[in-house]
């Protein structure tokens, strides 16, 4: 028992010298854990597994291979397509509207140089895009048949029939019938020198006369029922809606060139 007892101060001794018994019954061992990148996994033969790459094979620029990745996401976004038609440079109007403007002739405009427009202000730019074409035409002095979509409903829906279900954007001009296009297409032409070439042939009037009977507004009151819109039926004895006039009151003036 005495044995014992001294035997347990130097295994203590020991111990804490860093040293072990070994006359322990049971031996320590020590364990160390590595954590290493490539970790063993099972492998499913039924899936397909990724190719090793070759290290002789050129492999692609990081640069490259970052700029395909930004381009594609801004591509997911929408952002290229959208850089790529705005720096696009516009394509000629002529050829623009060429194709297919043979259905599209407004009524009696064969002859004619006909500008569909409005005079209401609410728009400013749509306004001034009007008032724009329209001193163009009248610097090359030729006689214009302005309608005026403001005054008459009808010239609206004369202009969407002609143009198709897509929106309207005033103004729109047609000259002999062809689909030119609106303020933007008539510039490029003036800018290139076909918009003469197009209006040769129409006759020159003197761009300061103005129309004695609509002051150059191209309407005047209906006739018949005096801008009231209503005219009374005598043998119904009860008023109906005036047939000659639009939703003004209003007619086109009959003493005016494009009358």
């Amino acid at each position: 028992m005495e044995k014992s007892k001294e035997s347990n101060p130097k295994s203590m001794a020991s111990a804490a010298d860093g040293v072990q018994d070994s006359s322990s019954s049971k031996p320590f061992f020590y364990r160390s854990f590595t954590f290493h990148g490539n970790l063993r996994r099972t492998i499913d033969p039924n899936k397909s597994q990724p190719s090793i790459t070759d290290p002789k094979k050129p492999q692609p620029h990081p640069s490259t291979s970052l700029w395909s990745q930004t381009a594609k996401r801004f591509s997911d976004l929408g952002l290229v397509s959208a850089f790529r038609r705005s720096i696009r440079p516009p394509q000629p109007a002529a050829s623009a509207s060429a194709s297919g403007q043979e259905n599209r002739r407004p009524p009696g405009g064969d002859d004619r140089l006909v500008v569909y427009f409005t005079s209401l202000r609410s728009v400013r730019r749509t306004y001034e895009d009007c008032v724009s074409v329209r001193s163009i035409f009248r610097g090359f002095m030729v006689p214009v048949d302005e309608r005026d979509v403001s005054m008459d409903s009808a010239y609206r829906r004369e202009l969407q029939a002609v143009l198709g279900p897509k929106p309207i954007v005033l103004p729109q001009v047609f000259i002999r019938g062809r689909h030119v296009g609106g303020a933007e297409e008539v510039r490029q032409l003036l800018e290139s020198g076909e918009l003469r070439k197009l209006l040769e042939g129409f006759p020159a009037m003197d761009p300061v006369a103005v129309c004695g009977s609509c002051g150059g507004v191209r309407f005047v009151p209906c006739a018949n029922c005096r801008g009231s819109r209503k005219v009374f039926v005598e043998e119904e004895g009860q008023l109906r809606r005036c047939l000659d006039c639009n939703e003004n009151g209003l007619m086109r003036c009959p003493n005016c060139l494009c009358g």
